[in-house]
């Protein structure tokens, strides 16, 4: 189980890092975009579609992370009129929840490779496979980040040393 999560751990770190590499190239090409079109008079054809693929690109590479660091949007006050046991009823409800959602985009995103073979974009003219990949890679780390999210809630050890059901 280690190895798993120490594997998952890697992939979220290099993960992180292009994300970082996204959020630079969004700032610099919307920077560019702002400069060229109300300094220069000219406007990149380009830089829209970009950006947008980027920001596309960033929010489905970065939501495994969110899901590892539970940091998915919730509603603060009914978890609090909730008793412990609901709570954790609940949010096994959620994780299953997470977890047809993910896997059905995942699924369904297998549809949209085949057809981003005959499709390019555009302003960029690239094949639309390489966004379609992303989508696929996005919702597959999702996938994995809530079974492990889900395994760890069902192998944790409680502080009465058993293991919580």
């Amino acid at each position: 189980m280690e190895q798993r999560h120490s594997i998952f751990a890697s992939v979220q770190k290099i993960i992180s890092a292009v994300i970082g590499i996204i959020m630079m190239l969004i700032m610099i090409i919307v920077f560019v975009q702002t400069f060229t079109r109300y300094v220069i008079f000219y406007s990149i054809p380009w830089s829209e579609e970009a950006s947008r693929y980027l920001f596309v690109a960033l929010i489905l590479l970065g939501t495994n992370l969110a899901i590892t660091q539970n940091q998915m949007v919730s509603i603060d006050l009914i978890d609090s009129f909730l008793s412990e046991g609901t709570k954790k009823k609940l949010e096994v409800i959620r994780q299953f929840l997470s977890l047809a959602i993910s896997a059905t985009f995942f699924y369904s995103s297998f549809g949209m490779l085949e057809i981003g073979g005959f499709q390019m974009s555009p302003a960029m003219r690239l094949p639309m496979n390489i966004m379609y990949g992303i989508v696929s890679l996005g919702f597959g780390l999702m996938v994995i980040a809530v079974i492990l999210q889900m395994l760890d809630r069902c192998f944790t050890q409680n502080p009465q040393g058993g293991k919580v059901k």
